[in-house]
């Protein structure tokens, strides 16, 4: 190793000071980070550990390629920039830390190619730092701003930061002027060649000066790292590494609920480890706001709020959480923020559900899901939501009151309304259609849903399916009155112990019938001869889609379960329906439905369709496939009152009118209800309507006939 040109500290006492301050520090930033890790250890236990492989290459894609925060080029380029720089940064630093012993690292310390490296993504890191303070001081985007906490973080962050490459500079050019230039680095030269008139004297004790400078200036910051907003520069590449790899739309379930003593979530410390960790990943961009439906119309639902409040909660509650034994307790390391005022701290020590997180926020959310969609660090809000409603549902009985009737009724007929479920099937009562219990060996079976077999708009929908498959020579049956809601809304809306109830149920129904594809019936059950045939479950809705596909393995249920838009694209492609060319001249939109779309990523079969079908194409409105805007309905929010700000099926009505289009496409019941309503509330009514694909496709088969 080459020693460096002049000796930073001046000597043993300096050395020893040097290292005396540096183990300092460290022991303060473990104290912390240890605390920290604590409370993760305090909450409730989950398995991250699987998929290994993915989580390697998803580390690699999204901590080092920055792949999340691209997404947004200015800021995005800005932080990578910044992340870089400062990832480079610190092999500088380690040889400075080395020049305090006289040393440096090999190659790095001698090698021109990496000081010029260096000094490149000092100025680029300069650069972002001039973007991120137009953006906090002068643009200030509203995402950026948050109601739990003020905007001085960001500016001592940013301070921080500019005080660090400030020094590097200057450390580098008095380095250069004092050396006479045998230590040379790019910005050394520019800078140093300003001050060699002074002497060797002067630039070798300014040298030293900013030497210190910058030592003290890197070790406030390791301090001060771990109790700010910036904790997300070290929780973040864990958060990444430990994303879930279930299925997008599986909520986690409650697991032996008979014996349970509580339900959901309430305290903070009865979220998971990984819960907690979201929140102390979160970089507070603001992006899953800016994306929001609720946020978007005016309800008070922030999810960058949720988050942050779960870990204001946390910081609140850790003390009590960690007990007066605790080390960290006797220590005195407070728990709260470093930048609140006395004033912010007061205002938060309150509940974490129904203070610090309102309950009118949960029950805005419409568990689209773009706000996890569009997170750069992977975290997870919905699940969280729905957790803090299970505990409002099944521990308070707190809920809005006109979902009381859909409970009973899910609970009492198998559907959301005062309808006897014998009459399930009186939709289909001219068509023809065979039920299960008639055709058992049925290849496919329609699950027709609560919509699709009870609401009159959507049992056009549910005729239109049936003729498609009549016409494409499907073997094909359906439940009728064995079949009952699948439990989504209950889900959603928090009540697990209903959505349980009817999940068992039609697993039981299902795999009595053989759909079971991982293992044959049970002995003695009827059927099981049939139990081994390759069977599909086709649906036209996404929350019927979603649930039987992703959610009923946890309750034994393991299906192969198909969108009707893909099965449709399927027969299409397979050659099994014939259409007339040119069949549909209006011109046409497509809503990509949630649960169909972000959930379950079923983005070009139904535009594949679509195209077939009409020959002007699709007109995509401005947000379309995973950046669709929710029709409002998800989240059990189509049976509650939208009583706040703007109603959101109008909002992505105003952005079809936008097109132009004479047809809104959808492919979801929830979809046409909530557009059939937000078109009338526009008084749209003779500008568009409001399609399922299928029933275009059926019209198109009828022209053909």
């Amino acid at each position: 190793m080459t020693p460096p040109a002049i000796s930073p500290t001046g000597g043993w006492l300096g050395t020893t000071l040097f290292v005396l301050l540096f183990l300092a520090a460290l022991v303060l930033f473990g104290i912390r980070a240890g605390r920290l890790i604590t409370l993760l250890q305090k909450a409730q236990p989950e398995n991250r550990t699987d998929h290994m492989g993915r989580r390697v290459g998803e580390f690699f894609k999204v901590v080092l390629g920055q792949s999340g925060v691209l997404r947004d080029p200015i800021p995005g380029l800005a932080h990578f920039f910044t992340f870089w720089g400062f990832i480079i940064i610190q092999f500088g630093l380690l040889n400075l830390l080395l020049g305090a012993f006289n040393g440096s690292l090999p190659w790095i310390g001698e090698s021109r190619a990496f000081a010029t490296l260096l000094d490149v993504f000092v100025a680029l890191v300069l650069v972002s730092l001039i973007v991120f303070a137009i953006r906090r001081g002068i643009v200030r985007p509203k995402q950026l701003t948050s109601k739990l906490h003020g905007p001085w973080d960001g500016f001592i962050i940013l301070g921080l930061i500019f005080l660090v490459i400030l020094t590097l500079a200057l450390v580098e050019g008095f380095e250069y002027a004092a050396s006479n230039g045998t230590a040379w680095t790019p910005i050394g030269a520019l800078v140093g060649s300003l001050f060699q008139p002074a002497g060797t004297t002067f630039n070798t004790g300014a040298y030293r000066t900013f030497w210190w400078l910058h030592i003290l200036t890197v070790l406030g910051f390791l301090i001060y790292l771990p109790r700010s907003k910036h904790l997300h520069l070290l929780a973040t590449p864990f958060n990444v590494f430990f994303r879930s790899y279930k299925p997008k739309g599986e909520l986690p379930a409650i697991e032996n609920l008979e014996e349970r003593e509580d339900y959901g979530v309430s305290k903070v410390e009865q979220f998971t480890w990984k819960d907690l960790l979201d929140g102390y990943a979160c970089t507070e961009c603001g992006r899953c706001n800016t994306v929001c439906p609720a946020s978007a119309t005016g309800k008070p639902l922030y999810p960058k709020e949720i988050i942050l409040g779960v870990k204001e909660a946390l910081f609140v509650r850790s003390g009590e959480i960690l007990g007066k034994d605790s080390l960290y307790n006797k220590l005195g390391v407070a728990g709260i923020r470093a930048d609140k005022t006395p004033e912010e701290k007061a205002d938060h020590f309150e509940p974490m559900v129904g203070g610090i997180i309102s309950k009118e926020a949960l029950w805005s959310c419409t568990t689209c899901m773009a706000c996890m969609e569009v997170c750069p660090v992977e975290i997870e809000h919905v699940p969280k939501i729905v957790d803090m409603r299970r505990s409002l549902v099944m521990e308070e009985s707190d809920f809005p009151p006109e979902v009381t009737s859909l409970f009973n009724n899910i609970e009492r007929n198998g559907n959301p309304w005062e309808i006897n479920n014998d009459k399930r099937a009186e939709w289909a009562a001219s068509l023809n259609i065979p039920l299960l219990a008639e055709k058992p060996d049925a290849d496919v079976l329609y699950w027709v849903g609560c919509m699709g077999s009870f609401d009159r708009r959507n049992q056009q929908i549910a005729t239109s399916v049936a003729k498609v498959l009549q016409a494409a020579q499907i073997d094909f049956a359906i439940l009728g009155p064995e079949e009952t809601c699948t439990g989504d809304p209950a889900r959603r809306i928090g009540n697990e112990y209903l959505w349980q109830m009817q999940a068992q149920q039609n697993v039981e129904t299902l795999n009595s019938y053989g759909f079971h594809r991982s293992q044959p019936a049970t002995q003695g059950q009827e059927n099981q001869a049939i139990a081994t045939k390759h069977r599909t479950i086709l649906t036209a809705c996404p929350h019927c889609f979603n649930t039987i596909k992703n959610e009923y393995p946890q309750v034994g249920g393991d299906y192969e379960v198909v969108h009707h838009t893909v099965f449709i694209d399927t027969l299409l492609a397979n050659e099994k329906l014939k259409l007339p060319e040119g069949f549909d001249t209006r011109k046409l939109t497509y809503h990509d439905p949630c649960y169909v779309g972000r959930y379950n990523d079923v983005y070009n079969e139904p535009r594949r369709v679509l195209n077939v079908l009409n020959s002007n194409g699709v007109t995509e409105m401005r947000r379309n496939q995973n950046k669709s805007f929710c029709c409002g309905g998800g989240g059990g929010r189509v049976w509650m009152e939208e009583k706040i700000g703007k109603r959101i099926n109008q909002t992505r009505v105003n952005e079809a009118l936008e097109t132009n289009a004479e047809v809104m496409a959808a492919a979801c019941p929830f979809c046409i209800t909530m557009f059939e309503d937000g078109i009338k509330g526009v008084e749209a009514e003779e500008k568009m309507k409001v399609e399922d694909i299928s029933e275009i496709l059926a019209r198109a088969l009828e022209a053909k006939a």
